[in-house]
């Protein structure tokens, strides 16, 4: 246990005084820091942990991809970030801010869409923005949803209500949302997970296009059951072990030079290696003679 989880565990943060005593034991350099990281859960049987000690630095601008088989704590890993989770020990900073609540820095996009259906799409994001910046005039947020809404070619859909959108076009206008408010991390839980597979190579490549407008600077965690999604769109992919009490498996870089071309990079001998090595670190058996 490291002194960092020590401190927390023992002391009541009751203040910012608190926060900033405790900022400089992070390396505030990294967009998020996790450090030691445990999330337990009281259920009718007992206690259910998770996820345990689980430490990740993720440097500004990294995209990164949370992959592991169902119930391995991916989500609940990505839960902390949000501030959605509490964890039971440990610590999370995100922008060098110890995380204790949501808030407007980090996105969130889920596989669900999460779009309100009775508003339109112009409404859905308009609201967002409204709620999260304050600062800005009417005429600036206005121009700001027309502008993510361009972005991901839907601005002649602005009008529309979500049941009235494809799969595809629903989960753009999510991700449009979550780019207007201008976090510094993105989250993605499986935000493609539901689509076909032409509809979802569509999608990576309009994601890293408005991560490309903002410069490579947002930070994104993506969670994802989908090997060669991670490779597509990552710098490093975090591998988790089974659950419960889910840990890091191990985290396999990707050195890939961007832009990646879809057709070009399945052919890339760095590709092809990641993603044998992620198939044995995910799949036990590879054919029906393995069963036993």
């Amino acid at each position: 246990m490291s002194i960092l989880t020590t401190e927390l565990e023992t002391t009541e943060i009751k203040s910012t005084s608190d926060i900033a005593r405790l900022r400089p034991v992070f390396n505030t350099g990294k967009s998020i820091e996790i450090n030691n990281v445990t999330v337990s859960f009281n259920t009718s049987k007992g206690t259910y942990t998770a996820v345990q000690d689980i430490s990740l630095s993720v440097k500004k601008g990294e995209i990164i991809s949370l992959i592991g088989h169902s119930g391995c704590g991916k989500s609940t890993l990505m839960g902390t970030i949000s501030g959605m989770v509490k964890q039971t020990s440990g610590a999370v900073m995100v922008n060098g801010n110890l995380v204790t609540k949501p808030g407007p820095d980090r996105g969130i996009v889920f596989q669900n869409y999460s779009l309100l259906p009775w508003l339109s799409v112009y409404q859905n994001i308009y609201q967002a923005v409204d709620s999260a910046i304050k600062y800005k005039t009417t005429a600036e947020k206005k121009k700001l949803v027309e502008n993510n809404l361009k972005m991901v070619k839907l601005w002649e859909h602005k009008d529309k209500l979500p049941g009235q959108l494809s799969g595809g076009m629903k989960q753009r206008v999510a991700i449009a949302r979550a780019f207007a408010i201008n976090p510094s991390v993105l989250l993605l839980d499986e935000p493609f997970g539901a689509l076909d597979a032409l509809t979802k190579s569509s999608m990576h490549i309009e994601l890293l296009k408005l991560w490309n407008l903002d410069n490579r600077e947002k930070t994104i965690v993506m969670v994802t059951h989908d090997i060669e999604e991670a490779i597509f769109l990552s710098d490093r992919v975090v591998v988790m072990n089974n659950g419960p009490a889910a840990t890091i498996k191990e985290i396999v870089d990707v050195p890939i030079p961007r832009p990646r071309n879809k057709k070009d990079i399945v052919h890339n001998e760095a590709y092809m290696t990641i993603h044998d090595k992620l198939l044995n670190l995910l799949i036990d058996k590879f054919s029906i003679e393995d069963i036993d």
